[in-house]
């Protein structure tokens, strides 16, 4: 006795299983990234930035300078007044 499938396809969620999976990567590739740069940063980088001052940054990021509560504090301070400005 041979027992065949209802419709031509024995697996009928094959199809729709790869054309679902072509769509999702249609729509993956689409995407990109996108990088926008302000105008005071612009400028920034226009007059460049003294050795000195980049090797200072540079070692308060290494010794972690920037994660102290004191920086942290003065920095959520400042932007509490942006708001209630």
């Amino acid at each position: 006795m041979n027992i065949k499938g209802v419709g031509n396809n024995p697996n009928r969620y094959t199809e729709l299983y790869k054309r679902q999976e072509d769509a999702t990567s249609r729509q993956a590739q689409q995407k990109t990234d996108k990088l926008d740069i302000s105008d005071a940063a612009k400028k920034l980088q226009a007059e460049g930035i003294d050795s000195k001052q980049f090797a200072e940054v540079k070692l308060r990021i290494e010794s972690g300078y920037y994660n102290s509560d004191e920086v942290i504090n003065k920095v959520a301070d400042e932007i509490l007044k942006s708001f209630s400005e």
